[in-house]
């Protein structure tokens, strides 16, 4: 049987780009969104809107997929915002924003996932991090902050789950041509490149095949880390 996996946050510019990678590997696909459904008529592929920081929809959205497949073996949590500005100078709102759904809507998603796993004695959880939490950059106090707890709350729930079979693991992502950079001004984002001693910026099918393999039975030994995925920007 195909395994489900569960994307959060899948109708933005990397996370369209992973359902792709996904459904042509034949996956059952939960595909959640908040503001724009993703665009898919997959047979195998469900859509559900939620608001990740609160935990009564959290709960919702989980019923709802384990309701229509079954089972949630994976969870990728691909979510995020980022409210810039310097850290005396960035509002209260923007900061909490950014904390609810980069860092408190991964936890609640998970809390609310992990029984059926436990359950089913099988899950894959997945975080998206970023090479910002590892070295900062100006103007990223609450994105950086927000995604440096996800590296904690890595570590902690991969030594609570490791005796039910359910691997939990970071990637920290660098810079990738598509998504956030977007936001990016090009003359900007050549000068990124000088610095990503690759020469270049990440692709989609790059962090698709590392995932593919995160998610496999054969990764089961591979739990509690931050695997970076950054052209040799951080090491």
């Amino acid at each position: 049987m195909n395994k489900t996996i569960l994307i959060i946050g899948s109708s933005g510019g990397l996370g369209t780009e992973l359902v792709k990678f996904f459904e042509e590997k034949g996956y059952n696909l939960a595909l959640h969104y908040l503001n724009n459904p993703p665009a898919t008529s997959a047979k195998n592929v469900k859509t559900y809107q939620a608001d990740i920081t609160q935990e009564s929809e959290v709960e919702k959205l989980i019923a709802s997929v384990v309701a229509d497949f079954g089972t949630i073996d994976i969870v990728l949590h691909n979510a995020g915002v980022s409210k810039n500005g310097m850290s005396w100078k960035i509002g209260t709102d923007d900061w909490n924003e950014t904390i609810a759904v980069n860092l408190t809507g991964p936890f609640l998603v998970s809390k609310h996932v992990i029984p059926h796993m436990r359950s089913a004695n099988f899950g894959r959880i997945l975080f998206m991090s970023s090479v910002v939490a590892q070295t900062g950059f100006v103007g990223t106090a609450a994105y950086a902050a927000s995604k440096a707890g996800l590296l904690g709350l890595t570590k902690t729930l991969a030594k609570e789950l490791a005796n039910k079979n359910i691997t939990v693991n970071a990637v920290a992502l660098g810079y990738f041509n598509v998504g956030m950079i977007d936001d990016v001004p090009l003359e900007m984002q050549e000068q990124l490149k000088t610095n990503i001693p690759v020469g270049d910026l990440g692709n989609p099918e790059q962090l698709g095949a590392l995932i593919d393999y995160l998610m496999s039975d054969q990764a089961n030994y591979l739990t509690g880390q931050t695997l970076n995925l950054n052209g040799g920007l951080y090491s």
